[in-house]
């Protein structure tokens, strides 16, 4: 070892001598692991140096690989080193090359590049398109491979120019950009990036659906747009018609469905349209174009005008709203309408809504209410009267249709006496309490807002029952005519009700009178009532009258138990009853009978022995339907 640095001091002092002469002769280059020969380096990449004279012999050859520390050559072996640091380097050879003056130094310098792999963003944009932006990096070019479809290599950084994809993607509907950077004069240490984006939804052209105009005026005006097809990705902006051109009015975010645009001039019709950009920059289709309808609404005499703007062309149709029923549709062109169906004081809310002439949009004004005027008086009304269950008499008005009442006045009849105000009040119902049920009539007429006073109504005459019970239990049930059906009466019912009003039975009868049987009947209490009905299904009923018939009960004087079949049993019959309950007492008041049952009796027993015969006491008593109790005492033969 001391020899061969002998050598090495005698081969360096000899290169120091000989400056000038070496560095025209001398010759050393570097190599990667794969002997291939590079002159840039990159961070952590092993550089091997050899000589390239081919007149240098391996153990006469040294390197120092970085001068900046000084010049230090220890070992002939070492002739690869790893570079950790990006900058310049100067490499330095000191060997014994034969034909050049023997021993020398030699030097290049080599610069050391950092080769993280390249960063950079991907834009998506419509119709399969990206753009890419590289951050700045220490390479001297880079690769661009656009999913294994198209590689480019591009020697700057920044945005570069946008591509378009012509293929799907993979199934998972993913796209891998890949980005390799390159430098000069190494090939060995290349760094890439990959980067899978799943492509943007396909564009779809928005739709501006309906536009409403919430506030008409012309320094304050409002007005809602309903949108749809906002698709994420994309950049939109509602625009507006200013002077013939389309101006940007806001940004519209995405999956915004509606916008309210305030500050706006409504008075006069407004157009706008809502257009699509990508990151890209690309202009894509725009919406439809919308316009708002201004509208005007005067109310006159008896009828009420409606008028509005429009540009021509925008419009296939219009349909004009009432209080929110539709009135009449008119054609594009139409500017005008004229109602005149209408009633004085009435308030009409109008409101406009035009369809467009590509019919994909609809166009909502504003709604204008008025009153209008008048100087006739109104139609009379209908007056309907019928008893309630508790024989009160309910009227009920019913006003010309579109008419409205600020007062009405009932009048009434009694048994033909001329007519007297019964009450004015602004109800469309009265009921009318009479003091004794007789035949009576009303009539009604009404004022409406011009204080305009309407012709009397047909008078109301209801249904007046009246029912007479007979010795016969037959019941006679006559009725007055129901007057004030436009069309008459169709028919006339009578209805046997139970205790709470609900109908019981009903049958159809003939004339004013007609008759009941009752004898045979179990019920105590019956109520009736007449139903009157009319062409068109009204009806109207009658006072409801009353029958409660008699107790009946049958008790024998005497029976005779000796099982010949033949009045073996002391029983009681009767009807009109619900619950009962008999006792039979022997002379000395002992009790030997009780029954709740009426269909059993006694047969002379107690205890299962045979009664001796003789008069016995007895109580029967009853609950009628009405809920009051009967009591019957007497005696009973019973006979041996």
């Amino acid at each position: 070892m001391e020899k061969r640095l002998l050598l090495f001091l005698l081969l360096l002092c000899t290169c120091l001598a000989a400056q000038a002469q070496a560095q025209d002769c001398r010759c050393f280059k570097a190599y990667n692991s794969n002997n291939v020969e590079i002159t840039t380096f990159c961070v952590g990449q092993e550089v091997f140096f050899r000589d390239c004279t081919g007149n240098a012999k391996p153990e006469e050859e040294y390197y120092d690989f970085d001068d900046s520390d000084g010049l230090q050559f220890t070992d002939y072996r070492i002739k690869s080193h790893v570079f950790t640091e990006a900058r310049t380097y100067t490499v330095t050879q000191v060997a014994n090359v034969a034909n050049c003056g023997n021993t020398g130094y030699y030097t290049r310098t080599f610069e050391v590049k950092d080769i993280s792999p390249p960063h950079f963003e991907i834009t998506y944009c419509a119709n399969n398109t990206v753009k890419i932006d590289i951050a700045e990096s220490s390479f001297d070019s880079f690769l661009i491979d656009y999913d294994n479809e198209y590689e480019v290599e591009v020697f700057a950084t920044g945005e570069q120019e946008p591509y378009t994809f012509t293929s799907a993607p993979d199934p998972n509907d993913r796209r891998a950009i890949t980005v390799r950077g390159k430098l000069k004069g190494n090939p060995g240490c290349p760094a890439g990036t990959t980067i899978y984006l799943t492509p943007l939804s396909p564009y779809i052209t928005p739709t501006i659906s309906q536009v409403q105009v919430l506030r008409q005026d012309a320094a304050t005006g409002e007005a809602k747009l309903t949108i749809e097809g906002l698709v994420q990705g994309y950049q939109y902006t509602l625009e507006q018609r200013i002077g013939g051109t389309f101006q940007p009015v806001r940004p519209v975010s995405v999956p915004s469905t509606s916008i309210t645009i305030d500050k706006l001039n409504t008075s006069v019709p407004q157009q706008f349209r809502i257009t699509g950009t990508d990151a890209c920059n690309q202009n894509l289709p725009a919406s439809n174009i919308i316009t708002t309808i201004p509208i005007v609404a005067d109310g006159g005499n008896e009828r009420a005008t409606v008028n509005w703007q429009t540009i021509a062309g925008t419009f296939q149709q219009f349909d004009v709203y009432r209080n929110g029923v539709l009135q009449q549709s008119f054609p594009g062109a139409t500017t005008a309408y004229t109602d005149a169906n209408v009633r004085c004081g009435q308030q009409y809310c109008y409101e406009l809504r035009g369809r467009s002439a590509d019919g994909k949009s609809v166009s909502v004004s504003a709604q204008p209410c008025v009153s209008v005027t008048s100087t006739t008086p109104p139609p009379a009304p209908d007056l309907l009267a019928s008893f309630n269950l508790q024989n009160e008499i309910e009227l009920s008005l019913r006003l010309p249709p579109g008419d409205a009442a600020q007062s009405i006045t009932y009048d009434r009849s009694l048994n033909g006496t001329p007519y007297k105000n019964l009450a004015t009040t602004p109800d469309l119902t009265l009921t009318d309490k009479l003091t004794t049920i007789a035949p009576v009539c009303y009539r009604a007429t009404f004022t409406n807002a011009c204080n305009l006073t309407s012709a009397p109504s047909t008078s109301a005459c209801p249904v007046v029952l009246t029912v007479k019970q007979n010795p016969d239990e037959t019941v006679l049930l006559t009725w007055t005519n129901y007057s004030g059906f436009s069309g008459g009466v169709t028919n006339y019912s009578l209805e046997l009700l139970d205790e709470s009003g609900n109908v019981i039975s009903s049958k159809t009868v003939q004339g004013n009178r007609h008759t009941e049987q009752l004898a045979n009947e179990q019920e105590q209490v019956f109520r009736y009532r007449i139903k009157a009905t009319s062409a068109t299904g009204e009806v109207t009923y009658s006072n409801n009258e009353t029958i409660k018939l008699e107790l009946v009960l049958f008790i024998p004087s005497g029976f005779t138990p000796n099982g010949d079949g033949l009045n073996d049993v002391f029983e009681v019959k009767g009807k009109r009853f619900e619950r009962f309950a008999l006792r039979v007492l022997n002379g000395a008041g002992q009790v030997v009978y009780t029954s709740a049952d009426r269909a059993q009796g006694w047969d002379g027993t107690y205890n299962g022995k045979a009664q001796p015969a003789g008069s016995y006491a007895y109580e029967v008593t009853v609950t009628l339907q009405d809920g009051t109790t009967k009591r019957r005492t007497g005696t009973v033969t019973l006979l041996r």
